[in-house]
């Protein structure tokens, strides 16, 4: 097609432009892309002999937190013509608005600060031990440790670009050999960080130990050549369920497969949020900035909302009236964040249509432009609750917040919480029964929420797991003892 975009494989260190090989994609949203094909491309795309990762090894971290730091302060929208040009691919492609698609975008720098980074590898894995081998001490002096980087393929999801420079950053900083599989609706932002190292340091060893490349989802023949053990060690698989079962189907032992399956998230709300205004306009602007969030595209947005609340006439008034607050509050949040929909959410809006009617066990309010909700009168979620987004949430009346365990397991991810008087006697009951993180509803403002919710500490668990410590080999060395054992 015409005016489809060229994309290159960028294949450690080389770029690959397509030639007379080239296959065209259909990305969506009309992002259609040329690419070379990556079928005659494998042996660029895989390491295989593991030798060939012994000057990333042997590279001081300090070293390559340096080159990542540098790469960072390349990554500004205003001056990087390549990340201009897979921010326009990604507005088409992707299910961001502008606004919202800049600020993560203006975000990439930050995430290679050489602070953020050094923080990060000392709390996973700890420096001494990407750099060397640590003597164990005392009676177990002859006995060292060393993480070992691995060679990885890493399914990214493309629902929110920063996943691209995360995973280059952590290949780096766990010495590791990377082949991204870029997403079709982000087909570009993981290329357009790697092809920026490259004009940077193109001999480097972080650059030599990055490829990206596009195929689609699904391609046996692809998979099953690179997902061997003599060309690949661990797996990191962002994306849906039908992705992880079809990866799961070349799993061999010897390959490690780490699963960040999709989430869901929810909040809760105690009964005390009903003693006075003040608390249900804060509650209300804490539910809107979890829900609306990124225009509720991702995994950590509410969708749900279980209520401490009784089920006759007037409880339930005061739930509905509690969703009209959380409605009107979308409209308050900053557009780095939220902005209306431009396009309905006909599926979704047919469901609500089936259910306005159905006055005794559904209250239906708002649309799928400036968002929306549903109470529920009885005890349990709508039927739908998969397919709530467009910043409408089931409101679900609990008789105790305790109740909510029986929804929770382990892909339950982020679970928002108000009123904050309530945690202590709450968390460890959730805790063991799957979720991954508790936030606090409280703050008032959307960004004050935002921040709340979000900014972690640098090595943080993800989805309940440490992935950077995941992604290393922990190799033990037991050296000849010299006394004798007592």
């Amino acid at each position: 097609m015409a005016d489809a975009l060229n994309i290159p494989i960028i294949a450690r260190g080389k770029v690959i432009m397509p030639g007379d090989d080239a296959v065209t994609y259909k990305g969506r949203g009309g992002a259609d892309f040329r690419q070379a094909d990556p079928h005659k491309h494998i042996h660029d795309l895989v390491l295989g002999d593991t030798s060939r990762l012994r000057d990333l090894h042997d590279t001081p971290m300090a070293e390559i937190i340096d080159v990542l730091a540098e790469l960072g302060k390349r990554l500004s929208l205003d001056d990087n013509l390549r990340l201009q040009e897979s921010f326009q691919l990604a507005l088409r492609a992707g299910g961001l608005a502008e606004p919202i698609l800049r600020g993560v975008y203006d975000a990439l720098p930050h995430m290679f600060s050489a602070e953020g980074m050094a923080a990060l590898v000392e709390k996973t894995i700890g420096t001494r031990y990407i750099d060397g081998w640590v003597p164990s001490g005392g009676d177990y002096d002859m006995v060292s440790i060393r993480a070992i980087g691995t060679r990885q393929l890493h399914i990214t999801a493309g629902n929110v670009p920063v996943v691209a420079a995360m995973t280059i950053a952590r290949a780096g900083l766990t010495k590791s050999d990377i082949l991204i599989k870029s997403p079709s609706n982000d087909p570009l932002t993981a290329n357009a960080i790697a092809r920026t190292l490259i004009e940077l340091a193109p001999d480097h060893p972080v650059t030599k130990h990055i490829a990206v490349a596009y195929w689609k989802g699904g391609d046996e023949y692809m998979d099953s050549q690179i997902i061997r053990t003599s060309r690949i060690d661990k797996i990191t698989a962002w994306g849906g369920m039908s992705s992880v079962k079809h990866i799961q189907k070349f799993l061999t032992p010897g390959i490690d497969l780490t699963a960040l399956n999709p989430k869901y998230s929810m909040s809760m709300v105690g009964r005390e949020t009903f003693e006075n205004e003040a608390a249900m306009e804060e509650c209300a602007i804490g539910l809107a900035t979890l829900a609306g969030f990124y225009n509720q595209t991702a995994c950590a947005n509410t969708r749900i909302v279980y209520v401490e609340s009784a089920t006759d006439e007037d409880s339930i008034g005061r739930v509905v009236e509690l969703g009209r607050k959380m409605v009107t509050a979308y409209a308050a949040i900053p557009p780095l964040l939220s902005v209306p929909f431009v396009e309905r959410n006909r599926e979704l809006e047919a469901e609500m249509a089936a259910i306005i009617d159905e006055d005794d066990f559904y209250h239906v309010e708002g649309d799928t432009l400036t968002g929306g909700f549903i109470v529920s009168k009885f005890n349990d979620r709508v039927e739908f609750f998969d397919k709530l987004n467009n910043k409408v949430v089931n409101f679900v009346p609990v008789d105790t917040l305790e109740d909510v365990v029986k929804w929770c397991d382990d892909t339950t991810q982020t679970v928002g919480l108000y009123p904050e008087a309530r945690r202590e006697g709450l968390r460890d009951t959730f805790a063991l029964a799957g979720i991954q993180r508790l936030v606090s509803l409280e703050g008032g403002d959307p960004m004050t929420v935002y921040a709340n919710s979000h900014h972690m500490p640098p090595g943080s668990p993800h989805d309940g797991i440490e992935p950077m410590r995941r992604s290393v080999r922990w190799v033990v060395d037991m050296r000849r003892r010299i006394t004798t054992w007592n």
